[in-house]
């Protein structure tokens, strides 16, 4: 048993999207049968002391309530062992919290739906459970944090003890840090800071981590940000971080998105180079590419949200097919 990162999602700069304080109540489904959790909190892009007060967790009968504690700007706090009711199919946390400046929206499948205050759940970082498995990490962008592909994989991969979670964020770029917004300040980095970053922070802060999928460079293409080059050596970066920390890595190729805002041919060439050398390098590569692309650089048709870019549930339950069972299997 070793305490394991079961439950995350990425947080980004929030500041102008926001109040300024609230209180977050959170309901989710129960994420593994354990008997003891930790809560991982975080002040990833906040300048401000962030306070957090009233902090309590109950599943049943079972309420426990921690000591207030105040969180540094990029500080990570990681909460002693908390005992939970392991039969309960909720838990609810509830906080209060100020300086709102980094969270993540409600967006994850193991939320249940209810009113909310707030657009942004601010603080909290993670859950860690007392419990046999492994920690998957999914680092991406929209087509990550849209969970369609990942909660499939989520629901069949908690059969066997792996516990994939959820760091995609919308707009984010494998080569920079990037905003709604013109600016400097960390609090306004909408779609969070650039991919090495991403990665050290998961990696820092997420326990027992066995793999990471890495799949950024979308927006970079599209934004025209991006060259075969740069490309290559963002990615080596990432591959060299999971040296060092001693991980696996899972490459995936980037899929198809013309028609949509910006994206043209010549970036579509590039799309293919960069695919081409991505399988022709490596092993351990899934070509999401191959799985959703109808017409030369489209989105197929049954597989297109709308707008020719973002994957629907149905591209979602294909992916997730193709690849859960070799990957349960090691293969």
């Amino acid at each position: 048993m070793s305490w394991t990162t079961i439950w995350s999602h990425a947080q980004r700069g929030i500041a102008h999207h926001t109040t300024s304080n609230g209180v977050i109540h959170l309901t989710l489904r129960q994420i593994a049968p354990v008997k003891a959790i930790r809560l991982v909190f975080a002040n990833e892009y906040g300048e401000k002391t962030q306070q957090i007060k009233k902090l309590s967790i109950k599943t049943n009968q079972t309420c426990q309530h921690l000591p207030d504690f105040s969180l540094s700007p990029s500080e990570l706090l990681k909460t002693g062992s908390i005992s939970i009711d392991s039969n309960a199919k909720k838990w609810q946390i509830t906080f209060q919290v100020s300086s709102l400046e980094s969270g993540f929206s409600y967006n994850d499948a193991d939320f249940l739906a209810e009113p909310r205050n707030l657009n942004f759940c601010s603080g909290l970082l993670a859950i860690e459970g007392e419990c046999e498995g492994e920690c998957i990490i999914a680092l991406g962008d929209s087509l990550t944090e849209g969970a369609t592909w990942t909660a499939p994989l989520q629901r069949q991969w908690r059969k066997h003890n792996l516990y994939l979670v959820n760091q995609g964020i919308n707009g984010s770029c494998l080569l920079k840090s990037s905003s709604d917004v013109p600016t400097n300040d960390s609090r306004n980095l909408f779609y969070g800071f650039g991919g090495l970053r991403r990665l050290e922070d998961c990696l820092t802060s997420h326990s027992n981590v066995s793999r990471v999928i890495l799949f950024l460079g979308e927006n970079d293409l599209i934004n025209g940000d991006l060259t075969l080059e740069k490309f290559k050596k963002g990615i080596r970066e990432l591959i060299q971080l999971c040296g060092k920390y001693t991980i696996s890595y899972q490459l995936c190729t980037l899929s198809p998105c013309m028609g949509y805002p910006g994206m043209n041919q010549t970036k579509e060439m590039l799309r293919k180079e960069i695919n081409q050398w991505l399988l022709e390098n490596y092993a351990n590569v899934w070509d999401f590419s191959m799985i959703v692309e109808e017409a030369s650089g489209y989105l197929h048709s049954s597989f297109d949200s709308g707008d020719h870019l973002h994957f629907n549930a149905v591209a979602g339950l294909a992916i997730a097919r193709q690849i859960s069972s070799d990957f349960i299997k090691g293969e």
